[in-house]
């Protein structure tokens, strides 16, 4: 996947205030428990600029709680870079917070493959690798913003392992 474009978010005003709508209307779609119909309206958004992070925090949220792991594991990489390079669209939100947010989310999305199958009984190695992997997430959600709860909780179960010789 490609990298992001550093100078993000110099799309015209009035086209984002749009986005916004639609952002709106996604989040709405959520609470009245219509995750596809909010999936749609964020795809479209993202058709129209790819540069968002919020929009992707939510598919990444939608697609982690009906088990894609791989859609919600990009969702959340790309959202997690387009925020490091200051791509924040909504500003009603602390900055670290977002930040601590998605990257909390990204570590579930590797955590989540750690539930799938017997990965800890077939390949040590790998379920180390990503077991330290998520640890390093939420190890590092959590220190952006001390009050994530949800870091603090998944910092705690999961502790680095360290990987086997034998």
């Amino acid at each position: 996947m490609a990298e992001l474009d550093p100078s993000l978010l110099e799309a015209n005003e009035d086209h984002l205030v749009l986005l916004q709508r639609h952002f709106m209307k996604a989040m709405q779609l959520r609470e009245a428990g219509d995750e596809s119909g909010a999936a749609k309206v964020l795809e479209e958004i993202l058709r129209e600029e790819p540069r968002l992070a919020e929009p992707r925090l939510e598919l990444a949220h939608i697609h982690l709680l009906h088990d894609r792991f791989d859609e919600a594991h990009e969702h959340a990489k790309l959202a997690v870079s387009t925020l490091r390079a200051g791509g924040q669209w909504t500003q009603d939100v602390e900055p670290s917070a977002l930040l601590s947010f998605a990257v909390n989310l990204l570590g579930e999305t590797v955590a989540r493959r750690l539930e799938e199958g017997d990965l800890f009984l077939t390949d040590r190695a790998s379920f180390t690798r990503l077991w330290n992997e998520a640890s390093a997430h939420f190890d590092e959600a959590a220190r952006l913003d001390g009050c994530n709860e949800d870091a603090l909780r998944n910092r705690t179960r999961f502790a680095p392992l360290l990987l086997d010789d034998a």
